[in-house]
């Protein structure tokens, strides 16, 4: 018996395939400035990460393994916004990943015991948003090394609507959720030359998710004082209970994306 219950947490699993960390972009490096000698530095990082994944979906005393590829997800996606904003002074920092994804998803399918098949409209709507605090250990003109902490925050609304084209009008049904993760670790940079630099960043952490954690790594190129892109590959874990259901699954692929810097 198809449930909204059902749909939602598969819905879920769709929605939250692009949540992402945000770009770690390269830097000329210097010796780290006094708080009070500094200035602020703000950049800006739209991004788009192909992300697959694959888990165990588990409803009640039933459990199902779940696998979609990057192409599966972007066949569904009707609107989605990705972005990362670093501002910085001295050691603090304060960075911002915010993603909002639409998905929708149309398909007519046979019925055990309904003589038509039944058109079925799924749509999930779903806003990542995660603030991290950031403290600058070692600076140098060869590379940085970061402490993070802070939280990801999950709103999801999904929606299940079903017409068997009998005349008889058709149901509809909807649903929300929303968590927050606590999660901290450490962002390591290294600039081979001025202009090309890699990167790894890791964290780890849980409160609404029994566990999660991440792992980003990948390199990028200084175009200018202003402008650099950059491409990696990143993998998110997370376990995540909910009434009846749970759902353990792991996000990985390739990123890429620009930097612009304000000031």
């Amino acid at each position: 018996m198809l449930t909204l219950d059902c749909v939602y947490v598969l819905l879920l699993l769709l929605g939250t395939c692009g949540t992402a960390f945000g770009q770690v972009g390269t830097e000329p490096g210097a010796e780290i400035p006094d708080f009070h000698d500094d200035h602020w530095h703000v950049a800006i990082s739209p991004y788009l990460w192909m992300a697959g994944m694959n888990g165990t979906l588990s409803i009640g005393s039933h459990e199902a393994t779940v696998n979609q590829s990057f192409g599966d997800i972007f066949s569904n996606l009707k609107f989605g916004v990705m972005g990362f904003t670093e501002v910085r002074r001295g050691r603090i920092g304060f960075l911002t990943d915010v993603m909002w994804v639409d998905l929708d998803n149309e398909n007519s399918v046979p019925l055990q015991n309904v003589p038509v098949n039944v058109d079925i409209k799924m749509t999930v709507k779903t806003l990542t948003l995660t603030p991290y605090f950031a403290y600058r250990i070692l600076g140098s003109r060869r590379g940085t090394i970061d402490y993070v902490g802070g939280g990801r925050y999950y709103h999801t609304y999904s929606k299940l609507s079903a017409n068997a084209n009998l005349g008889q009008g058709g149901i509809s049904d909807s649903k929300a959720d929303n968590w927050a993760d606590f999660a901290q670790g450490g962002r390591f940079t290294y600039n081979f030359t001025p202009r090309i630099g890699a990167f790894f960043l890791g964290d780890v952490g849980g409160g609404g998710s029994v566990l999660t954690w991440q792992i980003v790594a990948g390199a990028g190129y200084r175009w200018s004082k202003r402008w650099s892109t950059e491409v990696g590959y990143r993998r998110l874990y997370f376990n995540r209970a909910t009434g009846n259901s749970a759902l353990e699954q792991t996000q990985q692929g390739i990123w890429v994306g620009a930097s612009f810097r304000i000031k």
